[in-house]
């Protein structure tokens, strides 16, 4: 078990976007990406989030003041919390204001400071820093971050570089989640749970920790009340696009795959179950492309359950931006016994738990489109 902390601003306090200057509005704790990232990793992990508004690396800020510099109250904070067995550091964004007239080379080294301050303080903690998911000059921040595209040219590379020397772990944020337009510096909720999901991932490996494979975060339902669960929401990540400039083909696979996964995990098959000799195997996958998904659009995936509770799983899955149908995916999977390496009935309770997620959808009509085979019109 680890004692982790954060040491971020206002995307690690969870800060809404915000539509008037001088506003403020705070998403709820479990919404918040430390706090996905701490239930994916799963009980017995303190995760501990410092998270301060308008924090800088190095910077005292003149405008706004609040013991803003990330150096100063460094050392304090490490103490408060110690022992720990991984820091992970997200800041710059704010270093980007022109009132610190700095550059992206600049905000690296003074994140290196950081990593390397806390290493002489804490000589045997593990270090990840966070490269800031890049700001646009957008609504009511425009100005406070005038100059700020050009300033960050560059920064993730110079953050990059500065882990590298310290020897810490390295995420680009950038990578995987995308400012909100409505303020250009802040996150939409749906890049939290992506993102909390993704440092889940990354953590897990620091600390030898397995983690479900599904981007997760998602509330259980109750597999009795309706036919289509919410499986999956995320946005779209940078790396996702190919060379038409939206989402590659080969995504709409792990969309799904992952939708099916969180399904299976509020069902039971969990990394338990499967240790035990439960699992799946995929036979046949269809899916239909329907419309364009951009990168950094916000995805959501609804999953039905045609058939469900003995050795056969077939499922149904609908891929939407916004209330645009994108994509269908149709998916038929066994119940396999991994010590024979054929197929077998699910554990009881998976089974249960799909038979009940079936008969809910009983009376809704077939999906137009299941079954389908590649054709021409």
């Amino acid at each position: 078990m680890a004692n982790i902390l954060i040491y971020g601003d206002s995307n690690s306090h969870g800060t809404k976007p915000l539509k008037v200057l001088g506003g403020f509005d705070r998403y709820g704790a479990q919404a918040r990406w430390p706090e996905v990232m701490a239930r994916m990793l799963g009980p017995g992990h303190d995760v501990i989030c410092e998270g301060l508004p308008g924090r800088t690396t190095v910077f005292h800020d003149p405008v706004d003041g609040g013991n803003r510099n990330g150096a100063e109250v460094l050392s304090a904070v490490l103490l408060s919390h110690a022992p720990l067995d991984l820091v992970i550091v997200m800041l710059g964004t704010n270093d980007l204001k022109p009132r610190f007239a700095t550059s992206a080379f600049d905000i690296g080294k003074s994140v290196e400071r950081l990593l390397r301050e806390t290493r002489a303080l804490l000589p045997e903690v593990a270090l990840m820093a966070i490269a800031p998911a890049p700001v646009r000059e957008a609504g009511v921040l425009t100005e406070a971050f005038a100059g700020a595209e050009a300033r960050q040219v560059g920064l993730a590379g110079h953050i990059r570089a500065a882990a590298e020397r310290v020897g810490a772990a390295f995420v680009a944020a950038g990578a995987y989640v995308a400012v909100s337009d409505v303020d250009g510096v802040h996150w939409e909720a749906e890049a939290h749970t992506t993102f909390g999901a993704v440092m889940a991932e990354a953590v897990a490996a620091l600390i030898d920790v397995a983690v479900p494979k599904a981007p997760g975060g998602l509330d259980a339902p109750d597999p009795g009340c309706g036919g289509l669960f919410r499986t999956l929401a995320m946005q779209v990540p940078r790396d996702w696009v190919d060379y038409n400039g939206h989402m590659n083909e080969a995504h709409y696979l792990r969309a799904f795959s992952d939708a099916t996964d969180q399904m299976l995990e509020w069902a039971g098959m969990d990394a338990n179950c499967v240790a035990e000799g439960h699992s799946v195997f995929t036979v046949e996958t269809h899916i239909r492309h329907l419309g364009e998904v951009d990168i950094g659009d916000v995805l959501e995936v609804r999953t039905r359950v045609i058939e469900g509770g003995a050795k056969k799983l077939h499922v149904w899955h609908e891929l939407r931006v916004g209330e645009a149908l994108c994509a269908t995916g149709e998916q038929l999977l066994l119940h396999m016994d991994l010590s024979t390496r054929r197929s077998a009935q699910p554990r009881a309770d998976v089974g249960d738990w799909l038979r009940r997620a079936c008969a809910a959808g009983r009376d809704l009509p077939l999906p137009e489109g299941l079954g389908r085979f590649v054709g021409q019109r």
